[in-house]
């Protein structure tokens, strides 16, 4: 009886096992369709005197970037209005959208040679899942050269995100592919407005973002469009959503205070980096912070690390040092 039993209950969990491996290996070489992504709507406040400006995005990423935009344990392959991708267009079309539904006078241009250009260094997407119980991850990160007739300016981004699928691998495209690749253009579109037009959100859209972000469920997107509005009026608030407990909108807020180019901060961005009991994420939403700050301090740390890293090949010490290649290659 005792054994008639036992062998019952085996079949729902190996029904159960098989479904995960059935899941997980129809997610091998499948297409990925990104999302057609909304502009913002909450408008930048500039000055007065801005001309409008013509952007010009050109591919200066390595021939091993260029042929793997994709790497990571599961192959797939992602498509934008059913083409293949095609990053640096699809950059370039996104972040100058962005910035013109936030008021800004930008439009592209097609001669690589004009006064503000683009060059994208990287831009990648790893993908991680350790096993069929296991959250679907993805590492979204891009680099670039913004040359102004003032000089050149490297901005990067890097986003983590992550998602278990439930019934089907489809549930894992929005939150880990369309999402951070939403926010990397976002991202693009803000610290090119800093540069640009040194364009920013009002204090009175700040302080409504402060209140949105004062309560118990916050949204991780909305701790990123603080760090959007190129205000240093959103600075406090992001401290206070450093300590949150949730992953998502903690790592959200170090990475915003970077984007700020909050500097006062940079002792707090360090202990957050250094911190061996946190995850990885955590401290890598730290050092990206600091790689944002794009000052001689923040530099020197970066390269410091990177002289740390240098002969270390495990797999957390690969991807660190590939951050900090977003800023210093």
């Amino acid at each position: 009886m005792n054994t008639q039993s036992h062998s019952s209950n085996r079949i729902p969990i190996l029904c159960t096992l098989l479904f995960l491996v059935l899941l997980s290996g129809c997610a091998i070489n499948m297409k990925v369709p990104v999302r057609e992504l909304e502009p913002s709507t909450a408008q930048y406040v500039k000055p007065a005197s801005s001309a409008p400006v013509t952007l010009f995005f050109t591919d200066g990423r390595s021939a091993d970037n260029k042929g793997a935009l994709i790497t990571g344990r599961i192959p797939m392959q992602l498509t934008s209005a059913d083409k293949p991708f095609d990053a640096i267009p699809w950059l370039a079309t996104h972040t100058a959208k962005e910035m013109v539904a936030r008021g800004l006078p930008v439009e592209l241009g097609t001669d690589a040679s004009g006064p503000h250009t683009v060059i994208v260094k990287r831009f990648h997407i790893e993908n991680r899942r350790v096993s069929g119980f296991s959250p679907f991850e993805t590492f979204t990160s891009a680099s670039a050269d913004v040359v102004t007739p003032a000089g050149t300016q490297r901005i990067a981004t890097f986003i983590k995100r992550g998602k278990v699928p439930i019934w089907s691998f489809n549930e894992v495209i929005d939150p880990t592919y369309s999402d951070p690749l939403d926010l990397t253009a976002k991202e693009f579109a803000a610290k090119l407005a800093r540069i640009l037009f040194d364009a920013k959100l009002s204090d009175s859209q700040v302080d409504a973002l402060v209140v949105k972000t004062s309560g118990a469920n916050v949204n991780y997107r909305d701790v990123y469009e603080l760090g959007f509005s190129n205000n240093p009026r959103a600075i406090p608030q992001l401290i206070n959503l450093s300590a949150n407990k949730d992953d998502e909108v903690h790592q959200a807020a170090f990475s915003s205070l970077g984007i700020l180019r909050d500097s006062q901060h940079f002792d707090l961005l360090v202990t957050k980096a250094q911190d061996s009991k946190s995850d990885w994420e955590d401290r890598a939403a730290a050092l990206k912070g600091i790689g944002d700050l794009g000052t001689a301090e923040s530099e020197a740390y970066l390269q410091k690390e990177k002289a740390r890293l240098e002969t270390l090949t495990d797999a957390e010490s690969m991807r660190t040092k590939q951050l900090i290649g977003l800023y210093l290659n």
